[in-house]
């Protein structure tokens, strides 16, 4: 029961995390893209293919981190096996996020500066 009840929460969650944190990002991530590199039509569709596999790692690990096949015994383990896998996928995430910066920071300069 509790197997089934974990499985749920944490597609859930990470559905939810996955989703609000791509919007959010890809909002955003649209006019940062257009500050570092200065032309609109290709910073759209950087920041489109950047969403699209934002959303194919992030599926993949989510359902990657389902085949381990944990066994749940009670509530407190419930809660530590979501704490753990929730929080491993918000720091790839973050992890992610912070890679993708510096390179656009990084690839700009060199555009500009070439």
């Amino acid at each position: 029961m509790y197997n089934i009840l974990a499985y749920t929460m944490y597609l859930l969650i990470t559905s939810f995390i996955t989703i609000y944190v791509g919007y959010c990002c890809h909002k955003s991530g649209g006019m940062y893209l257009q500050y570092l590199l200065g032309d609109h039509a290709p910073c759209q569709a950087i920041n489109n293919l950047l969403l699209c596999g934002y959303y194919l790692v992030n599926i993949g690990y989510a359902a990657w981190s389902l085949h381990d096949g944990f066994q749940i015994g009670n509530a407190a383990e419930l809660m530590t096996t979501l704490s753990v896998r929730t929080g491993s996928i918000v720091c790839l995430l973050c992890v992610l996020h912070y890679i993708n910066i510096l390179t656009f920071y990084l690839l700009s300069r060199k555009y500009i500066h070439s």
